[in-house]
C-alpha cells in the first residue's frame, strides 16, 4: 500500500513537471468559431450526398489508376516486342556480316548490341511516360 502511494505521488509530480515544461500550443484566433461553423455546416449536410460524392470520386480515381495500369502494360508489351524484333533483325542481318569481320566474337557483339538497342527503346518509352506523369 505504501508503494502504491509513492507511485501515485511520483505520477502527480511527473504530471506537474510535464504540465510546466510542455506548454499547450497556441490556437489560431478564430479556431473555436471555425470549429463551431464547421459543426453547423455538418448538421445541414446530407450524409448520403457526401457518401455518393466520395464514392463517385473514388470510382473516378479507380478508373484513372486502371487506365494508367493498362497503358503501362501496353507500353511494356510494346517494349518487349520491339526488343525481340531488334534481336531478331540484328541476328539475321548482322551475324553473317559480323562473323566475317569480327570472327568468333560476333554472337557476343550481336547480343550486346541488341541489349543496348532494347535498353534505348525502354529509356525512350519511359521518358515519354515520365513526361506524361509530370505534366
Amino acid at each position: 500500500m505504501n508503494a502504491h502511494r509513492s507511485d501515485s505521488e511520483l505520477d502527480r509530480a511527473l504530471d506537474g513537471l510535464l504540465a510546466r515544461t510542455l506548454l499547450p500550443p497556441q490556437l489560431p484566433p478564430r479556431f473555436r468559431a471555425d470549429v463551431e461553423a464547421a459543426r453547423a455546416r455538418l448538421k445541414h449536410t446530407d450524409v448520403a450526398q457526401l457518401r455518393m460524392r466520395f464514392e463517385g470520386e473514388h470510382l473516378e480515381q479507380l478508373a484513372r489508376v486502371e487506365a494508367d495500369f493498362v497503358r503501362v502494360r501496353r507500353s511494356t508489351l510494346g517494349l518487349l516486342i520491339g526488343a525481340a524484333v531488334a534481336v531478331g533483325v540484328g541476328a539475321a542481318y548482322g551475324l553473317p556480316w559480323l562473323s566475317a569481320h569480327v570472327g568468333l566474337a560476333a554472337p557476343a557483339v550481336i547480343a550486346w548490341g541488341s541489349a543496348a538497342l532494347a535498353l534505348g527503346i525502354g529509356v525512350a518509352a519511359l521518358r515519354g511516360w515520365i513526361a506524361e506523369q509530370v505534366s
